[in-house]
């Protein structure tokens, strides 16, 4: 039967025997999860083959196939029986098998151990000091006063002499503490109270980008010029991207209650108030003026409180092209000269005179031979400089030593505050 078996089963294709196989894995697998339950089918089958093999004994049949059952169901009660006691039920023998002794038995080591780690501990604890210790193992008084004080009838080399106090000598020369820095004054923020900033006022009017007048009047003065920077002229012939930054300081100022802050000069040469301007959403309009390119810094001693602050948001502005800073070379030489390499009687603005100059007296050849040395920068229509747009490292310096910030980035690598050192 076997063998027919085998036979038949070599004759089926690969992917039945495969399928074959993964059912008998699963049918396996199945009876190993519910092998109580196979072990009890397999004994009443047992059960009935003896009964079945004993009738027909007696009636004198063949037995040969009720002995294969009974042998076979045998062997499923032995198998299952063991596999459904190791997985359900191997451990309950052992912790049931002495629960009188084990009750009986565990208060004694209790009671042992209890009574043997004080013991432990208290030797211990005296024998502690017997390590000598000394007051340069410790880094302050406190921590040798804690070990005197666990044993004070054995002071050792902690308590010379025996004043009850270990290792003085530690809090003789306490070690200084360093200066607390003082904190920088720090900038208001949004949701401070316009209060908190300065003296609020009312814009009543914007005279230009840079100045304008409030109500109620400053110790009776009503005009206030931003300091800090400096926007175009629109008075007195307008230069460029004036008109632009008076638009925007009307747009932003005109109405509004702003706080006026004010540095060490409280008044300038023609009279005005000299302020910071603080807005209700917390940030600096002269501060916004710079970062959005309608204005360069001019700063004037001593009046320096954000002089940084300034230069870093015109560098942020300049190096973006933004507002008067994208005008063309021509354009930034109209402006005031306020120290940032542009503006009339800069050093990036002198070509155009020199070039004046040479024109009128190119009759005469030595004007023409100094006016033909002086520099002739030019630069991109963004307005920044580079050394190819100067003919000797003087020229640059010179630019250089106007803004220290070096906007232009002419002093490269190393920054030694030496302008365009490969020019002659």
């Amino acid at each position: 039967m076997l063998r027919r078996f085998v036979l038949w089963f070599g004759t089926l294709p690969t992917i039945a025997k495969i399928l074959l196989a993964l059912v008998a894995l699963f049918v396996f697998g199945l009876s190993v999860a519910l092998s109580p339950l196979v072990t009890v089918v397999a004994f009443i089958v047992f059960f009935i083959a003896l009964l079945a093999l004993v009738f027909r004994a007696t009636r004198g049949r063949s037995v040969k196939t009720w002995v294969i059952v009974a042998a076979t169901s045998l062997v499923f009660v032995l198998v299952f029986s063991g596999i459904s006691a190791a997985l359900y039920g191997g451990g309950q023998p052992e912790r049931s098998s002495a629960p009188g002794p084990t009750r009986n038995a565990s208060p004694a080591p209790t009671q042992a151990s209890a009574e043997t780690v004080p013991e432990t501990t208290a030797e211990e604890t005296t024998q502690a000091p017997a390590v000598e210790f000394a007051c340069p193992d410790f880094a302050d008084q406190e921590g040798a006063q804690k070990v005197l004080d666990q044993n004070p009838s054995n002071p050792g080399k902690l308590d010379p002499d025996s004043d009850g106090l270990a290792c003085e000598s530690l809090d003789e020369e306490p070690k200084p503490k360093p200066e607390p820095k003082p904190d920088p004054e720090p900038d208001p923020e949004p949701n401070d109270s316009l209060e908190k900033r300065g003296k609020v006022v009312a814009v009543s009017r914007v005279v230009d980008g840079d100045t304008i007048e409030v109500s109620p009047s400053v110790d009776g003065i009503e005009d206030v010029r931003l300091i800090g920077m400096d926007t175009p002229e629109t008075y007195g012939g307008t230069e460029p991207y004036g008109a632009e930054a008076s638009a925007f300081a009307e747009r932003e100022l005109a109405g509004q209650r702003v706080a006026l802050e004010f540095d060490a000069e409280r008044i300038d040469p023609y009279g005005r108030a000299l302020a910071y301007v603080w807005l209700p959403d917390g940030s600096m309009f002269n501060d916004t003026l710079v970062g959005e390119g309608y204005a360069q810094v001019a700063t004037f001693p001593p009046n320096v409180k954000y002089a940084e602050r300034f230069l870093a948001s015109q560098r942020e502005a300049r190096s973006a092209d933004r507002g008067l800073w994208g005008l063309s070379r021509k354009q930034l030489c109209q402006l005031a000269d306020r120290g940032n390499g542009i503006g009339e009687g800069s050093a990036g603005c002198v070509a155009p005179a020199s070039a004046s100059a040479s024109t009128s007296v190119s009759a005469s050849p030595s004007a023409s031979a100094t006016a033909s040395s002086a520099p002739t920068p030019s630069a991109p229509s963004g307005g920044d400089l580079d050394c190819s747009d100067f003919a000797t490292q003087a020229e640059a310096q010179a630019v250089y030593d106007q803004d220290p910030s070096d906007p232009n980035g002419l002093d490269g690598s190393p920054e030694d505050g030496v302008a365009c050192e490969s020019l002659p």
